[in-house]
């Protein structure tokens, strides 16, 4: 039930960070990985490293704000690949503005990058996967959004909470048609968008900061087969941090 052989994913922000390590999980099971970021060297660095190792992947340009950026990748992959089964919204900025010096464009930009980016991927995806009336969207969210960012600006806190009810409100929408759509919420993680932070493993159960493996062995739960009755649901990679009761 884990085997996504013939499937085709696409990841967003696969050029680095936690959307890179999704892209090498994914077709290390199998899957065709389509790694779609901004930054085009990024994403083509991705899937050269998985074609090496024997695994299918492929690079394109991806602009989450532009909604244009958007249907011009899924119609792209859809034509070259022949289908859409995956989808992972990973594309995302950080920003650790606190609220006396927040204006009106480190709001507006981080909004539309993680959190209407994430929206109109999921939109222009799902006609693509209703055509074989399956798939599975894979949102990341974060413990920001959950307890508040502790050394994240209330913008990104905001856009990460508003991921977790979309992912709800896309899964009613969704289950009819066949499609599944969860969010994996990480916490403290080693990346290079987190790098110089200053994290410490303080508090955290496990004893470490986490990487960028440990959450996409989630997304790739919520992906396959083996979460298919699994849907509008949140699984926390945090080491133990947060606990829900």
């Amino acid at each position: 039930m884990g085997d996504l052989t013939g499937r085709t994913a696409i990841v967003t922000g696969g050029g680095s960070g936690i959307g890179r390590a999704c892209c090498k999980v994914l077709a290390e099971y199998g899957a065709e990985a389509v790694a779609a970021d901004i930054n085009l060297e990024g994403a083509e660095k991705t899937a050269e490293s998985i074609q090496e190792q024997g695994g299918k992947a492929r690079a394109v340009y991806l602009n989450v704000v532009e909604l244009e950026s958007v249907k011009e990748m899924m119609e792209k992959v859809y034509h070259e690949c022949g289908r859409i089964d995956i989808l992972v919204n990973s594309a995302g900025i950080l920003d650790p503005t606190r609220v006396p010096d927040m204006t009106v464009e480190k709001w507006d930009r981080l909004i539309d990058i993680n959190l209407r980016g994430t929206f109109f991927c999921c939109q222009q995806a799902l006609p693509y996967m209703q055509k074989t009336g399956k798939g599975a969207i894979v949102n990341i969210a974060s413990q920001a959004g959950q307890v508040g960012g502790w050394m994240a600006g209330v913008n990104y806190s905001a856009s990460k909470g508003g991921i977790l009810a979309l992912t709800k409100a896309l899964a009613r929408h969704c289950g009819p048609l066949g499609i599944r759509v969860n969010d994996v919420a990480p916490g403290q993680i080693a990346t290079e968008m987190t790098a110089g932070r200053g994290d410490t493993p303080d508090g955290i159960a496990l004893g470490r900061l986490g990487t960028a493996e440990d959450v996409a062995n989630a997304v790739y739960f919520l992906a396959s087969d083996l979460s298919n009755f699994c849907t509008g649901m949140t699984v926390d990679v945090n080491g133990g941090q947060f606990m829900r009761s």
